[in-house]
Order: C-alpha cells, then structure tokens, then sequence
C-alpha cells in the first residue's frame, strides 16, 4: 500500500504490471522479510489482525468450473501461494516458506450464497466476518470466496490475503493475473508447470541455508588495481607525516545533536504517536464494519492540482475533512489527526507480490481549515515525507526486533500501530474494464487491516472511478452511518476546489477536461 508514490491508477503495461506479462513469479521468495515477519509476530503473538482484503463486485455469477481453472493457473504461476510458513528453531527470527506437500486449491476457494434480499450490506456483513477469522500457519495464508446472490442476479469475489504474504501493490498484482481484458478471450492461459513439492521443511537446513546466503553477502568485496593505485598516495602520505613526527588529522567527531535529533525523528516517524488520539474515537472493540465510498477519480485529480498538489493529497483531505464534520457533529472540535500511512518502496523489476514499503506517522490538519488549504499543508507534510531521511526507518527499526522471540517482537509491533487514528493507504488501479471467469467486474473495494487504529481506508482506481474500501473500528466510530455520510460530504467538498477554481478564473466549467 503507497501513499506517496504519486498518482494513483496506472495503465495495465506500465509499473506494477508490465513485468507480469511475461513471467510467473508472483511471490518467488525464500523466506518472509523483516516487515512481514512483523505482521506476522503482531498477530500470531499479539492478537492483532493483519488481513487484507480484497472485494470484486461481479455483474453476474461466474462460470465456477473457468474460476477453479483460473486459480489452478495462478497457483502455479504464483509460488507463494502454495506455501505454508516454517517457523525457524525455537520461533526466533524470520520464518520461511516452505512448499505445502497437502496443497489442494480446492481448500482455498469455496462459494456461498447470501440469504435473500442479498443486499449490499449483507455481502459487507459477511466480507467484514471473513476478515476478522485467523489463519491456520499449517496452510498457505490466503482464501478466496464466491459469494452469489448478491442484489438478486449478481455475485461478488472475495480475496483474503495475510498481510505477511503482499501489500496492497502486490495484492493488486495478483488480481491482475486472475481477470482477463475480455469476458470470452480468443486463448485461455495456459497452465505452467507444476514444479515438485519440495521437502524443504527440515529447520536446521532452512537456518544453514540461510547463514550460507548471509555468509555470501559478507564477502569482501574485489578491490581492482585502479582503486589500490588511487588509494597509494594518501597512505604514502599519511606514512610520511608520521614519520616527520606530525600528528595524523583527527576524523571530525559526529554532531551529537544531530544524532540526537535523528532518533526523535526516527522515533516519531515509527513508534511515537505524531499527536495525541482524539478523545472521541479512544474506544476499540477489534470488530471491522465494513463501507464502501466512490467519487471520479479524475474529479478528485483535478481538485488536487486545483490546489498546487496532487491526487493522493485531494484524496487525504478529503479523509481529514470527513473527521471533522463527525466531530461537529457530535459538537466538538478536532485540530489535527494522527494518521499512519503506509510507503512503497518497490524498485523497477522487483519480484511481484511480497512486502516493499514502509510506512510514517504524521499530523493530518482538520478542524479550523479549509478544504484548499488541508491540501497545501498535507501537499507540504508529504513532501518532507518522502524528501526526508525518515523514509526508511520501519526498515531499519525492523531488522534488528525480528531475531527476538515472537512475543517480544508482537508486543514492540503493536506499540508501533498504537494511537493512529487513521491508516490510509491507495495502490495501483486497473483503467480498463476486465472480467473474471466470463463474468464483468463491476467495482474492486480493497479493505486494510485496522492494526489497532479507529479508521483504515484504502483506495484503488478502477475505470474512471477512485474506489474506497473503509474499515471502521466499531468502538472508535460508534455510527458508521454518520462517519459514511461525513465522507461524502467532504469529499463532495474536495471535488468542488476545481469548479470553483475554474470559475474565479472565468473559465466555464463544463470545458474542464478528464
């Protein structure tokens, strides 16, 4: 999930996808990376949910016999999801993936049917159910589910994924591999081979496996001719002041304020709260409720650069003002908003699927502010963001906790979710219409996990239209309806800068491209 890599909705040949076309390699991994075994530890250990969901709203059921052949497809052509985790001895440090010899897709994917009227609502009653359920480490950490009967004649595609096995990006990544450009294409994928379960479950040979890699990066590294002969005259130098009794020059000592302040900013980027929680969502209950919001995602584009920023600070404010009507709404006041969002960090040309972010705390502006100008402070606050040497600190927080026992690594993991009242989060989008297993996708709805925060939002383009999935802690946001309708409202409000914009400067608003 990314936040600060700029716009959102991408095009189906360009990053993440265009190196999918090609290749099966969703997910081509050893063992779990330092974040992952972080999510892993926070619910294993601590109890905190770490589910990513995934939601495809279909205009009609499915053909389930193309359904299972497309997921026998990406199985093959995504390793992990036919891995199970292997806990390394005594559970410390990073568990491994190992191949699971009782594999069957058919313990993964199952179909139900909603009880009649099937509403909107009951499809979200049970998708929020789904995610709240843990799962089994003896199996591949994923399942997926087709719910029929929804609005009558129409269906809905569910996938559960462990946040430990992708982010938001490669969680996108794989919807990719199993929706088709068009409802009956001219050729069927065909199904790579199935490589042989490996008995690769022995822990002593995973651990010797891993110190051998760990021992092969340690090598020191060549050093070339060129570089000796250039490195020859400042040791010969160096040589003769001493020898003339002249005293070597002292290396400058570090800036202990700097330092200092390096590690408040470290801190605060990652385990100190970046204000204090508003006292009105303090509650938790660790239940989900489930809502789903859209609005044009070039309407809110367009509202963003309206302002001198970008689609990703329209879509903040709009999230900020939301919290600040349910607070007048309950007659009182809210200034600013601890809120946690998560960084990609994926590279061009990394393997697909799998944890490459990071993440940082900041102050979102609410009360007090108008909409325009909530997005020129956040357009400022994520700037410093992603210019700032904080960018990476989950990643170096993160390497030396996970050698520590798992309840350890749990704990300090759940302190670092502590008091965010707001997780947002966007991933790439898919611009074209697609199908799945002849059946057209209506609307794709992803849901965060909450990780102990009030609110989480996560939002993905499809089409023309930026689709919300939002997660409410029921102890934090004691209406759901009324948050809903604040969001609505303030999102309305965003999409307005343009238009007025546009106004002040004479220009008529119905020329307003796309």
């Amino acid at each position: 999930m990314s936040i600060l890599d700029g716009e959102s909705g991408y095009n189906m040949n360009s990053s993440p996808f265009r190196h999918l076309s090609n290749s099966v390699s969703w997910g081509a991994v050893r063992e779990m990376n330092a974040v992952e075994t972080m999510f892993w530890r926070v619910d294993s250990s601590a109890g905190v949910e770490a589910n990513l969901v995934g939601l495809l709203l279909l205009d009609r059921a499915p053909d389930w016999e193309r359904l299972v052949d497309r997921h026998q497809w990406v199985v093959r052509a995504a390793p992990l999801l036919r891995k199970r985790l292997v806990e390394p001895p005594l559970h410390w440090g990073r568990p491994f993936w190992a191949d699971d010899p009782a594999f069957d897709v058919t313990h993964h994917l199952r179909r139900v049917r909603l009880p009649s009227p099937g509403s909107r609502r009951q499809l979200l009653d049970f998708a929020q159910t789904l995610s709240m359920s843990p799962f089994s480490p003896a199996r591949p950490l994923w399942e997926a589910v087709l719910v029929e009967g929804v609005d009558g004649h129409g269906a809905a595609y569910l996938l559960k994924l462990h946040h430990s096995l992708t982010d938001g990006t490669g969680a996108s990544q794989l919807v990719y591999l199993l929706v088709d450009a068009e409802a009956e294409p001219a050729e069927e994928k065909l199904l790579p081979p199935m490589p042989p379960n490996r008995r690769a479950d022995n822990r002593t040979l995973l651990v010797a496996g891993r110190f051998a890699r760990m021992l092969g990066r340690l090598r020191p590294p060549r050093v070339s001719g060129k570089i000796r002969h250039r490195a020859a005259p400042a040791v010969s130098v160096l040589s003769s002041a001493q020898r003339n009794g002249a005293a070597p020059r002292s290396r400058r000592l570090p800036d202990v304020a700097a330092l200092l302040g390096m590690a408040k900013s470290f801190a605060h980027a990652t385990v100190l709260p970046s204000a204090p929680p508003a006292p009105l969502l303090a509650g938790r209950s660790r239940y989900a409720h489930f809502e789903m919001v859209d609005v044009p995602f070039a309407a809110l584009r367009a509202a963003g650069k309206a302002c001198g920023g970008t689609f990703n600070d329209a879509y903040l404010a709009g999230l900020a003002g939301a919290f600040d009507r349910y607070h007048r709404r309950f007659g009182l006041a809210l200034d600013i908003l601890p809120a946690l969002l998560p960084i990609s960090v994926r590279r061009p040309g990394a393997v697909a699927g799998g944890n490459h972010l990071a993440s940082t705390r900041l102050v979102l502006p609410v009360g007090g502010r108008t909409p325009a100008e909530r997005v020129g402070l956040i357009h400022d606050a994520v700037t410093a963001v992603r210019e700032g040497p904080t960018l990476h600190a989950l990643s170096l927080i993160s390497r030396p906790i996970t050698p520590l026992p798992p309840s350890v690594v749990g704990r300090i993991t759940k302190e670092m979710f502590r008091d965010n009242d707001l997780l947002a989060s966007n991933f790439a989008g898919i611009p074209q219409p697609v199908y799945l297993a002849g059946a057209k996708v209506v609307a794709i709805q992803p849901y965060a996990p909450l990780l102990r925060g009030a609110v989480s939002v996560a939002l993905v383009s499809y089409v023309d239209q930026a689709q919300m999935g939002v997660n409410l802690d029921t102890g934090a946001i004691t209406e759901p309806g009324v948050f809903v309708r604040c969001l609505r409202e303030s999102f309305d409000e965003v999409i307005g800068l343009a238009s007025r914009q546009e106004q002040a400067r004479g220009e008529p608003t119905a020329q307003r491209g796309r």
